[in-house]
């Protein structure tokens, strides 16, 4: 991608429910050039994995939040999303190069882009192995918080150095075209919130909050500051063939 491109007028505003839309579309009408889809929520919303059905106490607490439960169309746990989270999705045609590497093969290759991309922004942070994400395994089982996309780590996911969670990643792969999803934590999360929603049990959220981070924590900056860098440095890590997403009906001036 061109740097010299202002690619912030790209960055989406919308709700997550507009945003899992868009990729269904997308996905739907067979992804034929590498493209970017640069996604900010607007309002909080709890998104669950695909697997994952809210009960009705679940959505009744989620009412009390004053919070919408959306389930997005790729596996995983349950995610608390909002302002604090830049979301984005990398369309890959079946028959690119890219789009052909296995789960492990393509996560570890957007990995990298972005641990690029954080470490030119002043981001400290890693890549996980084996041993990472087994400990989180652990650690996710011990405090029964499973459940949540956040708790534990797989492959091709960005931690801080000391191994917390930075970057969460998720696949949808179609006949039409793979959707590598991932959402980076600019700033602080509420785990709180999510527990209260999906466990109604608050005490967990102290065993999410150990292991998570996010931008202004590891840099000092303010994530407004950052994240022009960070989507800058992004694009341009990217391979050239990879276009910016535009036309979205939902796009609204930030």
């Amino acid at each position: 991608m061109d740097s010299m491109n202002n690619h912030l007028n790209f960055l989406n505003h919308g709700g997550m429910l507009e945003e899992q839309q868009v990729i269904s579309e997308v996905l739907s009408q067979g992804v034929d050039r590498p493209q970017i889809l640069l996604w900010q929520y607007e309002n909080p919303a709890v998104i669950m994995g695909r697997s994952q059905r809210p009960d009705d106490s679940q959505i009744q607490r989620a009412q009390q939040e004053g919070l919408p439960i959306v389930r997005r169309g790729s596996g995983g746990g349950a995610v608390l999303a909002g302002p604090w989270m830049l979301s984005v999705t990398a369309f890959i045609p079946t028959d690119h190069p890219v789009g052909q590497l296995d789960i492990i093969k393509i996560f570890g290759w957007l990995e990298q882009i972005w641990i690029k991309a954080l470490e030119q922004s002043g981001v400290s942070c890693k890549g996980v192995d084996k041993n990472l994400i087994d400990r989180s395994k652990d650690i996710a089982k011990r405090h029964d918080v499973e459940w949540a996309c956040y708790a534990s780590l797989s492959h091709g996911e960005v931690v801080s150095i000391d191994g917390r969670k930075l970057v969460g990643l998720a696949q949808i792969r179609k006949r039409q075209g793979v959707a590598l999803v991932c959402g980076l934590h600019l700033s602080h999360c509420d785990w709180r919130v999510l527990c209260r929603v999906v466990s109604d049990n608050q005490d967990q959220a102290a065993a999410l909050e150990s292991l998570n981070a996010d931008v202004e924590q590891l840099s000092g900056a303010s994530a407004r500051e950052l994240l022009p860098d960070i989507i800058d440095h992004l694009m341009e890590n990217l391979p050239d063939d990879f276009e910016l997403l535009q036309n979205i009906e939902t796009n609204r001036a930030p």
